[in-house]
């Protein structure tokens, strides 16, 4: 037996492997986009909630999302640290892939944050589609990108405890709050649902990743339990419309049935084209620089 065909088929037994086992090229390569994708993701969803932490309606709501925004950056570093295991890509040439668009990070964090609703709902149904995400990934065949998603995981709760708080407080409060509530979950649905990713007969990566055991369960397999276990459940207890004139529960299948997602769109975002895009890496590739003699103080540049 091949060393890939090993390899495959300890994962496929629901076996973890680790970095220091004889992985096949093919194997690196696309834990490396995965990972990657996901450091990304983290570091450049701090971006949209970092402007609300001086314009937080209280102190300690401002401490909250202040401590919301540290603790993603730390899940960004804990993200790259990992995929610097697997003996493809240094931190410091990931973050250059990053900043120079060579690399992609989540379609959802190219939208702008535009009241202190769109914070709460970020925290709340964003986080909470990730929960479902990264919970499912702990899972994973790769196994140092498993035990950090358990850590991970840990503070996510959190953070959708933070969000839910804000949430309840603006859909129970006055009447112009709970119209910029629904208002933000008006205008997040269509991204919230894409946070999954393409629709499975659009992936080019899913089959790969999930024969490899990196991922256990498919984009539309986790948006269906997302919809059903938390969305629309969560919505429905805060007196919150679903922004889906076609969203139905079908008794015979027992899950909620909804409208098709402009994909169209979602493939234009995922090119650079979105809202935010060019604004989200200035503001990184801003960052990098200005922090350059911290790196290279430490050693680490």
């Amino acid at each position: 037996m091949s060393t890939d065909e090993s390899i495959k088929e300890r994962v496929q037994n629901g076996q973890k492997v680790e970095p220091s086992d004889d992985l096949p090229q093919e194997y690196r390569e696309a834990a490396q986009r995965m990972i990657q994708f996901h450091a990304n993701s983290e570091i450049v969803g701090t971006l949209p909630e970092k402007q609300w932490i001086k314009k937080a309606p209280s102190l300690q709501r401002k401490r909250a999302i202040s401590a919301k925004v540290q603790d993603e950056a730390g899940h960004a570093q804990v993200l790259y640290r990992t995929a610097e295991t697997l003996g493809l890509k240094t931190r410091a040439e990931m973050l250059d892939d990053l900043v120079e668009g060579r690399s992609k990070y989540a379609t959802v964090f190219n939208y702008p944050t535009e009241t202190w609703a769109d914070a709460g709902y970020i925290a709340m149904f964003i986080d909470g589609a990730a929960m479902f995400r990264q919970g499912s990934l702990t899972e994973s065949s790769y196994a140092p990108y498993a035990r950090g998603l358990r850590k991970i995981c840990y503070e996510e709760s959190f953070h959708v405890k933070h969000g839910e708080d804000i949430v309840r407080s603006l859909a129970t409060g006055s009447k112009k709050e709970q119209d910029m509530m629904q208002e933000a979950v008006d205008r997040w649905y269509q991204p919230t649902m894409q946070f999954f990713g393409p629709r499975d007969d659009m992936s080019d990566h899913t089959d790969d990743l999930m024969e490899w055991g990196l991922k256990v369960k498919s984009n539309d397999e986790l948006r269906q339990q997302y919809i059903d276990e938390f969305y629309v459940p969560k919505l429905e207890k805060y007196g919150l419309e679903v922004p889906d004139e076609k969203m139905e529960y079908d008794e015979e299948s027992e899950r909620w049935n909804f409208s098709e997602l402009d994909w169209d769109h979602f493939l234009d975002v995922s090119r650079g084209n979105g809202p935010m895009n060019d604004v989200r890496l200035a503001d990184r590739r801003k960052a990098l620089e200005d922090n350059d003699w911290v790196r290279r103080a430490a050693g680490v540049a």
